[in-house]
């Protein structure tokens, strides 16, 4: 089957609301120039998803968000409901690393945040990764399916189609240490191969799989050529329009041959 590879830029917390419009408006201007066969997605902070979803209509670029909170609606003090964010978001990033750490998020909760995000329309971008003391531990593999298996256990299979799974080494993440390509492949295939056991290999092959760690334009084409990865999860190379829109071309590049 023909996917498209997604890039996906998470800004984090790292721009002011000026800066999100500025860095917006300088990579529409990048992108703007060049057709990609690439979807592009950008995730800024919550105050900034309105105006960043104004500016990006009828642009190539979509926007997401980065969490949301698994309830609609309730007393939930500091936190952001599905249905504040989806007149703004065409994907919603969930179970990052750095949000399992800081809120506890369990797996349960992941995939109760899938399901509800699937129900507005939304399509989510499901994180799941492994410490350095897993990986040490030759634990990858086990940890990383058991993350897939409560996503294949709460969700249909329609759902399952629709859900973006993104592989983020958590001992990568900022490190500046990288996994080998290698490694990624076996990672990929080893979760088509489950996601396969519960639907079939033709539906399977539907779901698109990211890679995020450390992403950089110099090193963002050895995961994609050949390995079974669909697009990357950017971090912070993603506000600097010029590493993003170079990561994008690298992307549309690798992932054609």
């Amino acid at each position: 089957m023909n996917k498209r590879a997604l890039v996906v830029g998470n800004w984090k917390m790292e721009l002011s609301h000026k800066g999100a419009l500025e860095v917006f408006g300088a990579l529409q201007k990048l992108i703007h120039a060049k057709e990609f066969a690439v979807d592009i997605a950008v995730c800024p902070s919550y105050p900034s998803l309105p105006a960043i979803a104004e500016l990006a209509r009828d642009t190539s670029i979509t926007v997401g968000a980065q969490n949301v909170h698994e309830d609609e609606k309730g007393a939930c003090t500091g936190s952001v409901s599905v249905g504040q964010i989806r007149d703004f978001v065409s994907w919603c990033i969930i179970g990052h690393s750095e949000v399992r750490a800081r809120e506890h998020d369990s797996n349960e909760s992941i995939a109760r945040k899938a399901k509800i995000l699937l129900g507005h329309g939304i399509t989510p971008i499901v994180c799941i990764g492994e410490t350095k003391e897993q990986r040490d531990g030759e634990e990858t593999l086990a940890v990383l399916l058991s993350q897939v298996d409560i996503l294949l256990k709460n969700l249909d299979r329609v759902s399952i189609m629709k859900t973006v799974i993104a592989y983020e080494p958590i001992w990568a993440i900022g490190s500046g240490e990288l996994p080998d390509a290698n490694s990624v492949y076996e990672v990929m295939l080893s979760i088509r191969k489950r996601i396969s056991q519960s639907l079939d290999n033709e539906l399977a092959d539907r779901v698109r799989l990211l890679y995020g760690g450390s992403v950089q334009g110099e090193n963002v084409g050895q995961y994609i050529a050949g390995s079974g990865v669909d697009g990357v999860l950017v971090g912070g190379a993603s506000t600097h329009p010029r590493d993003f829109f170079a990561i994008i071309s690298q992307v549309a590049t690798s992932y054609a041959q």
